[in-house]
């Protein structure tokens, strides 16, 4: 009951929430005649229409759909039941534990507003409009980076172009097809863009932006050849050696822009990361008062927190805590604008949690939970029966005291450091263990980039993998990480081993019906 009150008032204060006890949506098919109405007029202000497509990533942040499908579905973050709250209908344990099928509201609505952000883009671009060659330029690549996520998590992409006639079924490229398709998007639209030259450019499509999806595809290709819908394959991949070059190529590109490099780690995701970080290569910019980026740190933390959690909710595993070192800031730091009046670190929580701190090393005001036990997080978890102390707490985007949810802190896609990994990982699958490993180490170090880890001695396949993950962890790429890496089916904690198949998601049932072109993944 007290979570359907919480997020009741959530919605009641004007922000959105798809995912509260009641997860029905509205169902569409979003590049259908149902969201279109068939053969749209040309647009008659593409700066309107662009913007429009720029606020479709507003879907992609936060903790439902799209995230929760690249996050849930991983060793990285788990929704346990607690009595009655969080059970859902099973849909969260169904993400982690690989039971999804067609039906899942989640599948559905991540389909359909991605579908939503490539037709609108496709508006834009449409040569009936009136947009200059900066706007195709950057609907090109919001088409793509659309696109490149249908392509990722379903195998297959509807297209129907703008002009298309009402009755006119969506055509559906494959994986290679599709893979093409953005890459020849992405192209035709870096020439027409700028470079980055501060944080504030980075909520636009930028040249760094495009190099950034370019190096992605690339280090990604081998998947997307080698697993489709009529044959999922979840690894062991083979890594043209032609591709890893592409990908050090256009990270290179981005490196030597003057603008990027590594920033301390917590400020890219401080309230003015803006401004403190000169790691953001493509964002959602938010302005204050907007609301929603608060939403990751909002749903995990207890309802005693300050401030106080909605849902106590989403946790991280036990083994993936033990990935850090003790000493490594990414895993859990105190800041100093936040932690003192909040008594919130960031990172991830664990042990007994307080009002406030005196100081970084004098914590004051033990918390309790609802029923007087103490507030400690723990590693034990249970997906199916779990109390509200039990599980490690992610705060990932700071937590700005008093106005916490009026931070507008940009919601971060692309950064530097997950290219320089790219990069790292390319080089390692070349053979080219020696400026992999340089490049880790860059990242890992001390000072000037304050992550506070050890230096590693050697360089395995292993390490690339956990080091993406101590770096990127709750950032919406450890799905497609696991699946690269060939463990995406493997067993963990309560998830036992999965089918091959669950390395695509399901076509919703509803996009079937409406488009015959379609075909549902094998294993579903």
């Amino acid at each position: 009951m007290f979570k359907m009150k919480a997020c009741l008032l959530y919605l009641l204060a004007g922000l959105v929430v798809a995912a509260c006890t009641d997860l029905s949506t509205k169902v569409e098919d979003a590049i259908g005649v149902d969201v279109t109405g068939g053969s749209t007029p040309p647009i008659s202000d593409p700066a309107a229409a662009l913007t429009g497509v720029y606020n479709q990533l507003r879907t992609m942040r936060g903790v439902t759909n799209t995230f929760a499908l690249m996050e849930h579905t991983t060793d990285e973050m788990m929704g346990p039941t607690r009595g009655t709250d969080w059970s859902d209908f099973g849909v969260w344990r169904q993400l982690h534990a690989h039971t999804w099928d067609p039906s899942h509201g989640q599948v559905l609505g991540t389909w359909n507003d991605l579908n939503a952000g490539i037709f609108r883009a496709t508006q834009v671009i449409d040569v009936r409009a009136s947009s200059t060659a900066r706007q195709v330029a950057e609907a090109r690549f919001l088409r793509a980076f659309f696109a490149f996520y249908v392509m990722d998590l379903f195998g297959q992409v509807p297209f129907r172009p703008a002009d298309a006639a009402p009755a006119a079924i969506p055509a559906v490229m494959n994986r290679p097809e599709a893979f093409d398709f953005i890459v020849q998007d992405l192209r035709a639209a870096r020439p027409q863009l700028p470079n980055l030259t501060s944080g504030a450019d980075a909520g636009t499509a930028s040249q760094e932006a495009v190099d950034f999806l370019l190096a992605r595809l690339y280090l990604n290709r081998a998947v997307y050849t080698t697993s489709t819908p009529a044959s999922p394959s979840a690894g062991p991949y083979t890594f043209a050696s032609a591709d890893m070059d592409t990908v050090i190529a256009r990270v290179q590109a981005i490196i030597d822009n003057p603008y990027t490099d590594l920033s301390p780690f917590w400020d890219n995701f401080h309230w003015d990361n803006t401004i403190r970080s000169k790691e953001l290569v493509f964002v959602k910019a938010e302005a204050a008062g907007t609301g929603g980026n608060f939403t990751t740190f909002w749903w995990t933390l207890h309802y005693n927190d300050s401030p106080s959690g909605c849902c106590n909710g989403f946790v991280t595993l036990g083994a993936f805590y033990d990935l850090f070192e003790t000493a490594d800031v990414r895993r859990t730091a105190y800041i100093p604008d936040m932690t003192p009046t909040t008594g919130i670190k960031a990172g991830i929580l664990e042990g007994q949690q307080y009002k406030t701190y005196a100081d970084s090393n004098t914590p004051v005001g033990p918390l309790t939970d609802r029923g007087g036990n103490p507030l400690i997080f723990t590693r034990q978890v249970d997906l199916l029966y779990s109390n509200e102390r039990m599980g490690l707490r992610v705060v990932k985007y700071l937590i700005k005291p008093v106005t916490f949810n009026d931070a507008g802190t940009d919601w971060v896609f692309f950064r530097y450091a997950d290219a320089l990994l790219m990069k790292a990982e390319a080089h390692f699958r070349k053979g080219e263990t020696g400026p992999a490993l340089t490049i880790v180490n860059q990242i890992r170090a001390t000072d000037p980039n304050n992550r506070g880890a050890t230096p590693l001695a050697s360089i395995t396949e292993k390490d690339i993998l956990n080091e993406r993950g101590r770096e990127l962890y709750w950032e919406g790429w450890r799905r497609q990480d696991l699946i690269r890496f060939g463990v995406f089916t493997h067993a963990w904690e309560a998830k036992p081993a999965s089918g091959v198949f669950r390395v695509m998601f399901p076509i919703p049932q509803r996009a079937l019906d409406t488009n015959p072109n379609l075909v549902q993944t094998q294993g579903y």
